[in-house]
C-alpha cells in the first residue's frame, strides 16, 4: 500500500512541493533567528558593559567618599587645634596629604582669615567669602561643608580645580565663633579616582555636580564649568537636548545612551556620589560602535554552526519536543496545584500561630505592668515596718491592681469580644497623680526628676480611667527606662480651646517629656505598630505603645511623637474635652 502510494505521480509531486514549501520556511526562519539572535547578542554586549561601567562606577563612589571620610576625621581633628597655629603646621606637614590637601585656613564667623599654613591661598577664595549669599556661619554650623568646585586661577582656562572643605571649630574661650578648611585639589581627587576607570581603550569618565555644571571632563576641558541649564547656541552645534543630563541630576543611578555632534552613538552608566552636603553624578561612556566591532569577528562562525544545528535539532526533535513538552505541562500542573494546596495550609497554620502569638504577647504585657506595680509596692512594704494604719495608701494600690488584673482576666475569657469601654467623667490631672505615685519606686530607684506642668483649673471630662491610665503608665514607663544622665520627666496638661466653641473641637493636652536618648527617624512609622520594639526581647513585647494608639483612637483622640536622637522624646496625646 505504502509502496503504490509512493509511486502514485500525483503524491510524489505535491510531497516535492511539500519539501521545497518546507526547505523555504526553514530557510526563512533560520534567517530570522540568526538575525536576532545577533541583535540581542549586541544589545546584551551592550548592557553587559554598561553594567560593567557601573560596577566601576559604584566602586570609584565608594573609593572617593570613604577617602573624604578619611580627610572628614582630619578637619575634625584640625578643628580641635584651631587655636594653635604650630599644631595646625604640625598636623598639615607631618600627618596631612599634601598633595590632596594644598592648605589649611582657619577664619572668624565674619570671613576673616585668622590663621593659613601650607600652600597659598586661592586668589578666589576673598570673593567666594564676600559674596553675600556664602554665609559661612550658616554653611559651617551644621556640621561638615563641602563648597562647589572652582578654579585656581580663574584667568587660567581651565586652571587647577579644588574645593572647599569646613567646619565649624569647638567654642574657644573668647567665645569666638571659627572655622576650620582645607583646601582640597580636585584635580587630584579625579586623576586617583576617576581617570583609570575604562573598560576599554574607548572608555572615559566625566563628572557633573548637582547644579548641572561640568566639572572633569578628560576630552572637552573647553567645556567645564558650562551648565546644562544654559543652552545656548554653541550648545546646539553638538547637542540637540540635555534630557539625559537632566535624568542623571534626579536619578540615583542609572544605564543610558546618547549622541553628541557628529560623533557616534555612546553608552554610558552613572553614579551619584553623595558625600555631606554636595553632589556629584559620575558617568563612564564609551563608543557603542566599539563595543559591537569586539564581537563582529567570531560572529559569524558561530552562528553558522549553531544555524546547522538548529536545522538537525528541527528535523530529529520536533517530533520528541512535542511529546515531552506536553508531559512536562501536565507535570508542572500538577506539581503547581500540589505546591498551591501545601501554601494554603501553611498559611492557615501561620495565621493560627500569629493570632496565638499576639493574644499571649498581649496578656502577658497587661499583666506584667500591675504585677510589677504591686512587686514594687510590696517591696517598699517590707523595707519600712509601718504600722498597717500607715500602709493603706500601699494596700489600696495593691488592691486596685489585683482587680485590674482580674478584670482583664475576665476580657479574656470572650476572645471574639472586644475589651470594655467604659469612659464616665473623671479627673485627668488626679489620674496623672495617682500614675505618678505608682511608679515612684521605680522613678526614685533611678533619681529622676518630674518636673509638672500642669495648668490651673482643668476640668473633668469624659474618659475611661483604667484605659487611659494604661497610656500614661506605658509611656512613663518607656521613658524611665530610656533615660540616662540627668534624668528629667517633664509632664504638661492644658487645655486647648479652640474660637469655634463647638465641643469636639476642645481638647485636653497630656505631653510627656523625657530627655533620653531620643528615637531614630527611621522608625517613627514603627513605634506604633505592634511587636516592634527596641528593648530587649526580655524587657519588652512592642505592644505598649500599639495598645496605646488604640486607646486613644476609642476615645476619637490622637497621639503624636516628636524626638531627636540625643536629645529626647515627647509623647503628646489629645483627648476629646467633652463634659456631658
Amino acid at each position: 500500500m505504502l509502496k503504490e502510494l509512493l509511486n502514485n505521480y500525483i503524491f510524489r509531486k505535491y510531497f516535492n512541493h511539500f519539501v521545497v514549501f518546507l526547505l523555504a520556511v526553514l530557510i526563512v526562519t533560520l534567517s530570522y533567528t540568526i538575525y536576532k539572535i545577533y541583535n540581542i547578542t549586541l544589545d546584551e554586549a551592550k548592557r553587559m558593559h554598561q553594567r560593567q561601567q557601573m560596577e566601576l562606577a559604584k566602586s570609584a563612589s565608594n573609593g572617593i567618599r570613604f577617602y573624604m571620610e578619611h580627610l572628614a576625621r582630619d578637619i575634625k581633628y584640625a578643628s580641635l587645634h584651631a587655636a594653635n597655629p604650630g599644631e595646625l603646621e604640625n598636623l598639615f606637614y607631618n600627618q596631612t596629604e599634601r598633595h590632596i590637601v594644598k592648605s589649611i585656613f582657619v577664619a572668624s564667623e565674619t570671613e576673616e582669615l585668622i590663621t593659613i599654613v601650607g600652600d597659598k591661598l586661592p586668589p578666589i577664595l576673598n570673593s567666594i567669602f564676600s559674596d553675600t549669599n556664602y554665609d559661612l556661619s550658616r554653611r559651617a554650623s551644621s556640621g561638615l561643608f563641602y563648597s562647589e568646585i572652582y578654579s585656581f586661577n580663574p584667568d587660567e582656562d581651565p586652571g587647577p580645580l579644588f574645593f572647599i572643605m569646613l567646619t565649624e571649630n569647638p567654642e574657644t574661650v573668647s567665645r569666638q565663633t571659627t572655622y576650620t578648611g582645607f583646601i582640597i585639589s580636585f584635580d587630584w581627587l579625579m586623576q586617583q579616582f576617576i581617570a583609570p576607570l575604562k573598560l576599554s581603550d574607548s572608555d572615559f569618565a566625566w563628572v557633573l555636580d548637582e547644579t548641572g555644571r561640568l566639572i572633569y571632563h578628560p576630552r572637552h576641558e573647553e567645556m567645564l564649568f558650562r551648565s546644562i541649564y544654559d543652552y545656548s547656541e554653541d550648545c546646539a552645534k553638538c547637542h540637540n537636548s540635555f534630557d539625559v543630563q537632566r535624568r542623571m541630576l534626579v536619578n540615583i543611578n542609572g544605564l543610558d545612551e546618547y549622541i553628541i555632534g557628529d560623533e557616534p552613538t555612546k553608552i554610558m552608566a552613572y553614579q551619584t556620589i553623595q558625600i555631606a552636603n554636595t553632589k556629584w553624578i559620575l558617568a563612564i561612556s564609551t563608543y557603542l560602535p566599539a563595543i559591537i566591532d569586539s564581537i563582529k569577528s567570531n560572529f559569524i562562525l558561530v552562528f553558522i554552526s549553531a544555524g546547522i544545528a538548529i536545522v538537525i535539532i528541527i528535523f530529529f526533535g520536533t517530533a520528541l519536543y512535542v511529546t515531552n513538552l506536553r508531559r512536562i505541562k501536565a507535570e508542572e500542573t500538577e506539581k503547581y496545584l500540589e505546591q498551591t494546596r501545601d501554601f494554603q495550609e501553611k498559611l492557615h497554620h501561620a495565621a493560627k500561630l500569629a493570632s496565638i502569638g499576639e493574644l499571649v504577647d498581649s496578656v502577658a504585657h497587661e499583666i506584667n505592668t500591675p504585677t510589677g506595680i504591686i512587686s514594687a509596692e510590696i517591696d517598699t512594704l517590707s523595707l519600712h515596718d509601718c504600722d498597717p494604719k500607715n500602709c493603706m495608701e500601699e494596700l489600696r494600690i495593691i488592691k486596685d491592681q489585683t482587680r485590674r488584673i482580674g478584670n482583664y482576666t475576665k476580657s479574656l475569657l470572650s476572645y471574639s469580644r472586644r475589651m470594655p469601654f467604659q469612659p464616665r467623667l473623671d479627673n485627668i490631672v488626679e489620674l496623672v497623680e495617682e500614675c505618678l505615685f505608682l511608679l515612684r519606686p521605680k522613678i526614685k530607684a533611678k533619681k529622676i526628676i518630674i518636673d509638672k506642668q500642669f495648668e490651673n483649673d482643668i476640668p473633668s471630662f469624659i474618659f475611661d480611667r483604667g484605659r487611659i491610665e494604661q497610656v500614661i503608665v506605658n509611656i512613663v514607663n518607656n521613658a524611665i527606662d530610656f533615660i540616662t544622665d540627668d534624668p528629667v520627666i517633664t509632664i504638661t496638661i492644658k487645655k486647648i480651646v479652640n474660637e469655634n466653641d463647638e465641643p469636639e473641637s476642645n481638647f485636653i493636652f497630656i505631653g510627656i517629656k523625657d530627655n533620653g536618648k531620643g528615637i531614630p527617624e527611621s522608625d517613627y512609622d514603627s513605634i506604633f505598630e505592634p511587636f516592634f520594639s527596641t528593648k530587649s526581647l526580655s524587657n519588652g513585647t512592642g505592644l505598649g505603645l500599639s495598645i496605646s494608639k488604640a486607646i486613644v483612637n476609642r476615645h476619637k483622640g490622637k497621639i503624636e511623637v516628636e524626638s531627636k536622637v540625643g536629645s529626647g522624646t515627647t509623647f503628646n496625646v489629645y483627648l476629646p474635652m467633652i463634659i456631658n
